[in-house]
């Protein structure tokens, strides 16, 4: 597979898809919410019936990056794609599998050629990643995906709002696989790790660690002043340690009474440790050395890179030779999320991607 790509800073979706020929899929981002609408109809009148998902964010494909108006990724090559959507998102998505179901039977699902990349509304990722890794996961096809920076998502020239938007693809020519990249790692020898004790999972709150306020655990860990907390989380966000890996939660605020607002939920008996930023152009370099052993120089790479991890590496002028590390390997395209899913996890702070063979 390969990619194709048409942007537009005023919006002009004609511009955008002029030189886009003979997709099987389009992915597309918009900068705001009102444009989702008028663009995801235009991409379906241009190529109907061809697969197509969107959402409001920065994208990027090879070297270049994509801050304004629309962007429009186009998937080329021998791949089968469906795309359709889970509604009630925040709520209820499981009254909607059965699309789910019905796009891995149409495109022929196989385990290690079949996978799911997704772009949901902001705030309902918990239960959009739960249930379609709970189908997904055990019939070996893998996730990735991310969140729209809003409340809509759009799919197949329609937009919907609580959604989760989704392309089943499976690889007629070899392997699928996602990844996932943390540049973060344990600072104490021993993996120090606290207890949640207290938590408002529904609200992204967390209020006690080993029975002490969130904010006088993570302030008096890294001796700093509760007016640091959110800026420290781009070098020490906390991790939830789950089997033997661990996901990036960030921080969002503190309040009043100490607990800290997250980005991501921690529930009660959770055990959390204090990350510390690693040698990440160290960390790029193995992910990028991963995946060339596993699919070789030719590999297509679809991605979502967090928000957080998009401004840290601009602040540190290391984004633009990111994005060319990652073309000079791959075929390489994808969007900057405010929140990034991986099989059977919500994460943050964290890149996740599939990998085309």
């Amino acid at each position: 597979m390969r990619f194709e790509y048409g942007s537009s800073k005023k919006g002009d979706v004609a511009e955008a898809l002029k030189d886009i020929k003979q997709p099987v899929a389009l992915f597309f981002s918009v900068a705001s919410e009102e444009m989702l609408g008028h663009v995801a109809s235009e991409i379906e009148k241009k190529f109907p019936g061809i697969a197509s998902i969107g959402g409001v964010g920065q994208a990027y494909i090879d070297r270049q990056f994509f801050g304004e108006g629309i962007t429009i990724i186009a998937m080329i090559g021998t791949v089968k794609v469906v795309a359709d959507v889970l509604e009630q998102a925040s709520v209820m998505p499981m009254k909607y599998i059965r699309r789910l179901e019905n796009a891995v039977k149409e495109v022929g699902g196989e385990p290690g050629r079949t996978a799911c990349f997704d772009i949901c509304s902001a705030g309902v990722d918990v239960r959009a990643v739960t249930t379609l890794s709970n189908f997904l996961c055990p019939s070996g096809y893998d996730l990735a995906g991310g969140t729209s920076n809003s409340e809509s998502v759009a799919c197949n020239g329609k937009v919907y709002k609580d959604a989760c938007a989704f392309f089943i693809f499976k690889n007629l020519s070899g392997k699928i696989k996602s990844y996932k990249e943390n540049i973060y790692v344990h600072p104490q020898k021993d993996k120090k790790q606290f207890m949640v004790t207290e938590a408002d999972p529904l609200h992204y709150r967390i209020r006690s660690l080993e029975n002490i306020s969130a904010e006088k655990i993570y302030t008096s860990e890294l001796g700093i002043s509760r007016d640091m907390i959110t800026k420290q989380t781009f070098k020490n966000p906390f991790g939830h340690i789950c089997g033997s890996d661990t996901y990036i939660i960030s921080i969002k605020g503190v309040e009043a009474d100490g607990s800290i607002i997250t980005f991501r939920p921690a529930n009660k008996l959770d055990f959390l440790t204090i990350l510390s930023r690693g040698d990440y152009r160290e960390v790029v370099q193995n992910t990028i050395s991963k995946i060339r052993n596993d699919f070789g120089k030719e590999a297509a790479i679809l991605s979502v890179n967090c928000l957080f991890r998009y401004i840290m590496f601009s602040e540190d002028n290391y984004w633009d030779h990111y994005l060319s590390e990652m073309c000079r390997n791959f075929s390489h395209a994808g969007i900057v999320g405010v929140g990034e899913h991986y099989n059977t996890q919500f994460v943050n702070q964290t890149m996740c991607c599939l990998a085309f063979e």
